[in-house]
């Protein structure tokens, strides 16, 4: 069975992969809709009302969560919603699509592989870590960015993935990756 952070990467990767759904195949208002919808579920959750309105929701939240997020349960998804939601509006849709993709995609592998491999140490990451997010992801973009896009936007996301910042960085990824996709376009 896998432990905490396997399980953690598993669902990051899934349910974040989950927003390109809505941003390939709906239109605007329902994204936006949808968008609303899940961040009042998320704000339910990290102040505790969920408890009693959704207590099933709620224990899924608990499973995946980490000991020092226990006070407030569910906020990294409610950080990685925010920031989805903030690349929607400000870069559109195909942009965000890219921003999705960098951090479903790159947090994923690097938490896996930096727990796994990491030996070199970088600020609180691996140098393992800090590639696998690079290679992961520059696989899956170049199909939708071309390689010297990919390649720009892969490397500017693995290093704001390293880099030890104040915000969290499923609210910075994602944004970022969109705002590169549309500075590149």
């Amino acid at each position: 069975m896998l432990n905490l952070e396997g399980r953690r990467k598993i669902f990051h990767l899934l349910a974040i992969s989950l927003w390109l759904i809505p941003l390939k195949f709906f239109p605007n208002w329902l994204i936006t809709f949808s968008f609303l919808f899940i961040i009042i579920l998320n704000l339910l959750l990290v102040n505790r009302i969920g408890i009693k309105f959704l207590p099933t929701l709620y224990r899924i939240v608990l499973y995946f969560e980490r000991e020092k997020n226990l006070q407030k349960p569910g906020i990294q998804p409610l950080w990685a919603n925010l920031g989805i939601a903030l690349s929607f509006l400000l870069f559109g849709k195909e942009c965000a699509v890219v921003g999705v993709l960098l951090l479903a995609i790159g947090d994923a592998f690097a938490g896996f592989v930096g727990a796994k491999i990491g030996k070199l140490k970088l600020w609180e990451k691996t140098l393992e870590g800090f590639m696998a997010f690079f290679f992961s992801t520059f696989c899956v973009l170049y199909f939708f960015l071309g390689f010297e896009k990919a390649l720009v936007v892969s490397l500017i996301g693995a290093t704001v993935e390293l880099l030890p910042l104040k915000l969290d960085d499923n609210f910075t990824l994602p944004v970022v990756g969109s705002f590169m996709c549309f500075v590149l376009k």
